[in-house]
């Protein structure tokens, strides 16, 4: 049986997650729109989360992130393993094929992104640090499907698959568990080619992907990406196992 998980909290963080560069302000309106909540239990959230000190008022009924969740941001950063060891390859990698990158690990809910590296392309693809990917639909949750056992992967596609999914499909995709791909099967328009980062017992640590707009994803650079992505996570693993 699965633990029984906080509602409320899980909701809290979905409500910081509101919070991007473009739109820093949260207020009862913009959490009621975005998370199908009520006004007044939204307003209760965002005022249970300036007293937990997440996020701090600064005109009525407007809040924004508290300078103490920025000195977590920054704690996690600085004691997260992954971060330093994979940014250096991660932003190379990034700068060679001119598309953004982005390394995850296996949470609850999906694949989640902890470390990224955004392509300075007039025209390109965001993702934040903390993002949980589709499981079904995306190319680096289908790498941690292909990985799971048959038990673990029938419970994963029953519990997140709609209605009508096409499971033969997915198991074809799956074939190939060396390198995956997305095109537009997680939000339309959107490309991404996969690999894994496996530890020496050959079972995945982290998943990193290549991805960016659909059109730019040719069939050459979908080569030139397939190599390139395997060999990043490669020499990932290589540092990680020290």
């Amino acid at each position: 049986m699965s633990a029984s998980l906080n509602g409320s909290l899980l909701k809290g963080f979905e409500i910081l997650r509101l919070v991007t560069r473009d739109r820093p302000e949260l207020t009862a309106a913009l959490v009621e729109g975005e998370l199908a909540m009520n006004f007044a239990t939204a307003h209760r959230f965002l005022t249970t989360l300036e007293e937990a000190g997440a996020l701090v008022s600064v005109r009525r009924g407007v809040y924004r992130l508290s300078l103490a969740t920025a000195e977590l941001g920054r704690l996690a950063e600085q004691t997260n393993p992954v971060v330093p060891l994979v940014q250096p390859l991660i932003e190379g990698l990034c700068a060679e094929l001119n598309e953004s990158v982005m390394v995850c690990r296996l949470g609850r809910a999906g694949p989640t992104c902890v470390s990224v590296a955004l392509a300075g392309r007039p025209i390109t693809v965001s993702i934040r640090v903390g993002t949980t990917l589709n499981l079904l639909n995306s190319a680096q949750g289908r790498l941690w499907l292909a990985d799971m056992s048959v038990a673990d992967r029938d419970a994963a596609i029953a519990r997140e698959a709609p209605l009508g999914f096409d499971r033969t499909a997915l198991e074809s995709s799956l074939a190939a568990a060396g390198v995956a791909h997305n095109s537009g099967n997680a939000e339309p328009d959107v490309a991404a080619v996969a690999a894994p980062v496996r530890d020496a017992r050959g079972q995945i640590m982290l998943t990193l992907s290549v991805f960016g707009p659909l059109s730019r994803f040719t069939p050459a650079f979908v080569d030139r990406a397939e190599a390139r992505v395997q060999q990043v996570a490669g020499q990932i693993a290589a540092q990680m196992r020290g």
